[in-house]
């Protein structure tokens, strides 16, 4: 089934930390995510959702949209091992630091993870030849 792929107005409209970024931004970020999220999901809302999500998360570690999530990620202190501020020191050891493009690091891309949990369960199976 052909799905109708989301818009960059209605992903700045769901997600309004984004409203100030503009189309071609958001249309990259949306190109981006027709790779992890295809005609092979459930339903048109699964669809719909998971490549804004999925965009959301990308232009998030980019730095792009208001949220302090991308504040963050403008400052590249996503996956931090010691950040110091006055009297302040948050330290995550390296080897728990989760990479940048590990979907944990952004609440979008959690929300991203549990739609492909639910769309794309079960082993993959590739041909080689």
């Amino acid at each position: 089934m052909a799905f109708t792929a989301p818009t960059a107005a209605e992903l700045k409209a769901r997600f309004l930390t984004f409203e100030a970024e503009n189309d071609t931004t958001v249309d990259l970020a949306l190109s981006e995510a027709a790779a992890m999220v295809d005609d092979s999901w459930t339903s048109q809302a699964d669809f719909t959702l998971g490549r804004m999500l999925y965009a959301a998360h990308v232009m998030t570690l980019e730095g792009f949209g208001t949220g302090a999530e991308a504040k963050q990620g403008k400052a590249g202190t996503f996956g931090f091992s010691v950040i110091k501020s006055g009297a302040l020191t948050l330290e995550r050891p390296a080897d728990k630091a989760s990479s940048p493009s590990d979907l944990t690091t952004t609440s979008f891309g959690r929300r991203f993870k549990e739609l492909l949990a639910r769309n794309r369960s079960g082993p993959l199976v590739a041909n080689r030849p």
